[in-house]
């Protein structure tokens, strides 16, 4: 449910930054709000200090939320996100690499993040609520209040000091949309908070419950947030790997380390360090990004559909047994005159379930240059390359 919340909130960003793209009005230039600041020096992210042994960004079960799992706090260790997209920061260097940052919510853990968003949840089951951020680089205060259904009563702020919020009784949520001038005309910090279980609750009582919620995030944010520049992804030379908790794989966790790599292109000389920008339950996208000009992506899960082998027939996988002692499927999804560009390769994991339900859990990988044009000459040329990523991941304990 997270997720698809996640894609539809993703989905009205995206057409609203459409609608004002084609021509709507934007938002005047404002003063920073109150609290919050700008900086128009460079910052790197920061590395562990030289021979200290890097951490795993790490997961873990919890008991409050159905199959959830939350990262470790020092997991994620602050809100950093970006209005724009990983094609603009790590393919084209279309954009500066502007990010808006602030305190994680206190009491809270991260469930998921990404380059523009991030989801925490409350481990109090008494008190179940979630956050979701997102950046985004073109959204008006107009088309947000236009879901606002009774301003009269549930409109808090209208954006004229630069904040706009409101509250949905019926559904349990509160949102706030703050301007990030700093980074970008019309760029704006989307939050939305979800209290649970308040469907028992007289409408007078959800009100004052979620108007306290949200004008308490409001202050919080406005006090602390920050727009900086970074020349690197946050997590990039930070972390080991990840390391994320499935109760279904053998030790209960799935790890990959974040190998250097030399992709075995046609076109020589393009490599660098794998860091991840993404990670949602056993999900991970990371990248290799070179000058933030050309990036190679690579996505990986596990799970009981694979792209690899999900109605496809048996004269379209190439099969292959890599130096990590395993049988791999390989799938090119696209190549341009023979030559991929974009490739899914699987294992099995393990099997979850018994008898006629018995179900593979495939360990999927998918490395895709689309966005540099870059090429493998063949599958032969790609599966050097899969092998490097292959030995990189295990289930341990």
């Amino acid at each position: 449910m997270k997720k698809i919340i996640a894609m539809l909130l993703g989905l009205m960003l995206l057409c609203c930054a459409v609608f004002t793209a084609a021509g709507a009005a934007t938002e005047d230039t404002k003063a920073p709000a109150e609290g919050a600041e700008a900086t128009e020096v460079t910052e790197t992210a920061e590395t562990p200090a030289e021979g200290a042994e890097l951490p795993y960004i790490e997961s873990e079960d919890q008991d409050v939320y159905i199959s959830a799992t939350v990262l470790t706090e020092a997991s994620y260790p602050q809100v950093c996100i970006s209005p724009y997209s990983s094609y603009e920061l790590f393919a084209r260097n279309k954009k500066d690499p502007w990010y808006v940052t602030f305190p994680v919510p206190e009491g809270l853990r991260c469930e998921s993040f990404s380059v523009d968003n991030a989801n925490f949840l409350s481990l109090d089951a008494n008190n179940a609520y979630e956050i979701y951020y997102q950046a985004a680089d073109r959204y008006s205060y107009e088309d947000f209040l236009l879901d606002c259904e009774d301003k009269e009563n549930n409109m808090l702020m209208d954006g004229s000091e630069k904040v706009a919020a409101y509250i949905s009784p019926d559904s349990g949520r509160a949102r706030a949309l703050f301007g990030l001038d700093e980074i970008q005309e019309g760029a704006k910090l989307y939050v939305q908070i979800h209290v649970q279980h308040l469907n028992k609750k007289e409408d007078a009582e959800k009100a004052e419950i979620l108007k306290k919620a949200i004008s308490d995030e409001i202050a919080r944010i406005q006090g602390s947030m920050k727009c900086v520049k970074m020349d690197k992804f946050w997590t990039d030379g930070a972390y080991k790997g990840v390391k994320l908790y499935n109760k279904s794989l053998p030790g209960n966790y799935l790890v990959m380390d974040m190998p250097e790599i030399t992709f075995h292109f046609t076109e020589e000389g393009f490599g660098g360090q794998v860091f991840p920008v993404d990670v949602d339950g056993m999900d991970v996208k990371a990248y290799v990004c070179k000058d933030r000009e050309k990036s190679v992506d690579i996505s990986i899960d596990a799970d009981t559909y694979s792209y690899v082998y999900y109605n496809r027939d048996e004269s379209e996988i190439t099969k292959v047994t890599l130096s990590d002692g395993n049988e791999w499927g390989i799938y090119v999804a696209n190549e341009k005159d023979g030559q991929p560009y974009s490739v899914h390769a699987a294992r099995v994991l393990t099997t979850t379930g018994s008898g006629d339900d018995e179900k593979p859990i495939y360990l999927t990988v998918q490395i895709n240059a689309s966005s540099s044009g870059l090429y493998w000459a063949d599958v032969d040329a790609f599966t050097k390359d899969l092998d490097v990523i292959a030995q990189s991941v295990k289930t341990a304990e």
